[in-house]
């Protein structure tokens, strides 16, 4: 489990297609909270039996769901083509689907924000992610808007209790849990005050846990209060077990929100666990926690990556399902766009090319959020990661560019300096040998050169300089010559003074696209 993850809540733009009610002024009167609205919506994004109900007979689905309203007093929030008419001839709007678009524009503002936030102060750290997002944005294209890429991220477990079969980040059985003894809260301060010195503020937005369900250690509530005693903020949680334990997940967010964390999450793998959650908690009381809807009929597409990716080896038949969500939600936009543009006496866009829509159809390949330290408290090892899209090199969809243990926080923090130094340049010299990162495939054109991901590609090219440009690319992608090699054959060859083409090659790197020293850029 992981912060990239997308949540079940929808906005009140993103929804489907029905023109059989519309509420009456009185209606409108009708009290319902922000928690009540949002509990509907993750209904709609978790259970086709739901989605097929509220068009069908919206009283009978806040019935079954057990809603406590009926939901066709909120149409213009799970109806936008009710919204776009309701807004056209001044319908009736209730007005808590205008609180509910407050209230989730806040959420993508505050994600945005620790984004952001989680840019560290070294120049050498903030460069290389900078680097990192440029290329995850080019592997996973828009899903990287959805990842933070947070500074680090701490296990207090080895491995997890909960054995999801589509788990992204390939979480192993539980072995063991670091316990809060004396002797293990001494190695966990020092090892997060290590962390903030070297992060500076962007430690604020490292959390605890990975490829593990944080509610695994029994001691967790105290690792993180001590972790935000230093730190100053109280980290995120994702459990993947919010059916089980709810007077300890009650106390524990009630804390979190206290400390200063606004948003905490449920991945829910099956309507029963959704079911169980919402009848342990008040629709106000998961008002600050997000649904991450895992089951099989959740709207969500799941990420080819991890044990997903293992087991879509042997059934492909599960990709086909998420390519099929993929594509219901195109559909919708298409048809949403249009009748926008209809309404609003606006000519409608052009159908996309085809190519766009095949890159459009894909997974998303990560849900890794880190572009930064990874530890492990049971273990002892840290390793330097950064998210990509998974392949047979990069299972698990991150990179993992170096891995040491420690004894102790001078230890992980040598460790750390040295990892800084090594794979965080800011930028290529001449000597380094320089490629194509990883996950692009690269094809020359006639007047210069094209890569691309599944997701999304870039073209190079200048008519007037063809074979210069071209021969660039030609040699990034051998991966066998330097950058000074690089650029003292185009000046033999093509005339171009050498600092012209180091420049170049300075750019591509500074967008994540090559691998320079030491695999610095974007990781082998």
């Amino acid at each position: 489990m992981c912060a990239a993850a997308h949540t079940a809540e929808i906005s009140s733009e993103d929804i489907a297609v029905s023109q059989a009610y519309a509420p009456s002024p009185e209606d409108i009167k009708v009290p319902i909270s922000v928690g009540q609205l949002k509990r509907a919506l993750e209904w709609y994004c978790c259970s086709e039996r739901f989605r097929q109900l509220i068009f069908a007979d919206p009283a009978a689905a806040g019935v079954e769901f057990d809603l406590g309203f009926d939901p066709a007093i909120v149409r213009a929030a799970w109806d936008s083509s009710y919204a776009i008419e309701a807004s056209r001839n001044n319908h009736p709007i209730h007005p808590v689907v205008q609180e509910y678009k407050e209230y989730f524009e806040t959420k993508v503002k505050w994600r945005d924000q620790v984004k952001a936030e989680s840019s560290s102060r070294d120049p050498r750290f903030k460069a290389w992610r900078a680097r990192q997002i440029a290329r995850n944005g080019l592997e996973n294209g828009a899903f990287d808007d959805h990842i933070i890429h947070a500074p680090f991220a701490i296990e207090l477990t080895d491995g997890c209790t909960v054995g999801c079969w589509f788990c992204g980040v390939g979480a192993t059985k539980y072995a063991d849990a670091l316990p809060y003894t004396p002797e293990n809260a001494a190695l966990w301060d020092g090892v997060v005050t290590a962390l903030r010195d070297k992060v500076g503020e962007a430690s604020h937005w490292g959390f605890c846990y990975w490829a593990t369900d944080p509610l695994d250690n029994p001691d967790y509530e105290q690792f993180v209060n001590a972790f935000a005693d230093i730190i100053g903020n109280f980290p995120q949680t994702t459990t993947a077990v919010g059916h089980k334990h709810p007077d300890r997940i009650k106390a524990l967010f009630k804390v979190s929100e206290a400390r200063g964390c606004l948003i905490n999450r449920f991945s829910v793998s099956t309507e029963r666990f959704l079911r169980e959650i919402y009848a342990a908690y008040t629709p106000d009381e998961l008002l600050r926690v997000e649904i991450v809807a895992q089951m099989p009929e959740g709207t969500t597409p799941k990420a080819l990556a991890g044990a997903f990716l293992e087991r879509s080896k042997k059934n492909d038949k599960i990709v086909q399902t998420e390519i099929d969500k993929i594509a219901a939600v195109q559909s919708k936009g298409q048809k949403l766009a249009a009748e926008w543009a209809e309404a609003n006496d606006v000519p409608a866009t052009a159908q996309p090319h085809s190519e766009v829509v095949a890159m459009s159809m894909q997974q998303p390949g990560t849900i890794a959020c880190v572009s930064g330290f990874l530890l492990n408290m049971v273990k002892r090892n840290v390793k330097l990661i950064s998210p990509c899209r998974a392949s047979d090199k990069w299972p698990l969809g991150y990179i993992v560019f170096d891995e040491r243990t420690f004894a102790d926080a001078a230890e992980l923090d040598a460790h750390i300096e040295d990892m800084m130094a090594t794979y965080m340049p800011l930028e290529i010299q001449p000597e380094n040998t320089v490629a194509l990162a990883d996950g692009l495939t690269y094809e020359r054109v006639d007047d210069g050169f094209h890569v691309a991901s599944p997701v999304s590609a870039l073209s190079f090219r200048r008519p007037d300089m063809p074979d210069y440009v071209g021969s660039i690319g030609d040699q990034l992608s051998s991966g066998k010559r330097t950058a000074g090699e690089i650029a003292m054959s185009a000046f033999f060859e093509h005339g171009v003074p050498e600092v012209n083409t180091l420049n170049t090659l300075g750019m591509l790197f500074q967008r994540g696209l090559l691998v320079g020293h030491h695999n610095a850029g974007a990781g082998q």
